[in-house]
């Protein structure tokens, strides 16, 4: 009887510090949003923006290996998945790319996106070049690790089972980005892009867990964000 009061007390500990880790690190990215967006906070953003980069790099880490006391991994892919993600993440692209052909003039102020990035110099070639080669290739793995690796994972540990783990980090990872969106997308633009970005993350979820590698669910997010930031370019600088 009392080694299964004890074991009960344990998992109520696990599940408390697993809220707690979650909360830190989900917060972080709609701090730097409202920052950045809401409050057009210029350089002070760009430093809010790299510090939260930071928080939601170490806290986890530190979280995964001190607080809980885990071993480290790399997320290897052991399990393959390379084409399921890539698939998923082309067929995301045609996806992307489509809805703007056909609704972007009603979705986008081109003049308020211009003005809110114009203030961190992303109004020019080689600064919006340098800004998207980071979010494809380390910002978008950056969130791998924090919404699948972490947050996913912390999701699936509380409450148990797949597909709300799959849910409701999705809902996590769709929170900054319709903040950011609803600066400069009209109203039906920002539910149909939220939409989008949650459909987004629970692919990317959905291919964590399947594969339970980050490197894995990476490729479909890249090819996501490469359709999402061509149109970006598409619209500042022109082809």
């Amino acid at each position: 009887m009392g080694e299964q009061q004890t074991l009960t007390s344990g998992q109520k500990w696990t599940h408390s510090t697993a809220l707690l880790g979650l909360c830190l690190v989900a917060i972080a990215p709609s701090i730097s949003t409202i920052t950045g967006f809401i409050f057009q906070a210029g350089m002070i953003a760009v430093f809010v923006f790299i510090f939260t980069k930071l928080w939601i790099f170490g806290l986890p880490a530190f979280w995964h290996l001190k607080v809980e006391g885990k071993p480290a991994s790399w997320s290897k892919p052991a399990q393959g998945g390379w084409l399921v993600s890539l698939g998923l993440g082309l067929g995301m692209m045609v996806f992307i790319i489509g809805a703007y052909l056909l609704l972007g003039d009603l979705m986008i102020d081109k003049t308020t996106m211009t003005e809110l990035i114009e203030p961190v110099g992303l109004t020019t070639a080689s600064t919006l070049a340098g800004a998207i080669f980071f979010w494809v290739f380390v910002n978008s793995v950056l969130e791998e690790y924090v919404y699948r690796w972490f947050i996913t994972s912390k999701i699936e540990e509380i409450l148990g089972g797949k597909w709300r783990a799959i849910f409701l980090s999705a809902g996590v990872f769709t929170v900054h980005h319709t903040i950011a969106l609803m600066m400069f997308i009209s109203p039906l633009g920002t539910f149909i892009a939220s939409l989008g970005v949650f459909i987004g993350g629970a692919i990317f979820s959905w291919i964590y867990l399947q594969y339970r590698s980050i490197w894995v669910a990476w490729v479909a997010h890249a090819c996501a964000d490469v359709a999402v930031f061509g149109i970006a370019w598409h619209l500042i600088i022109g082809f």
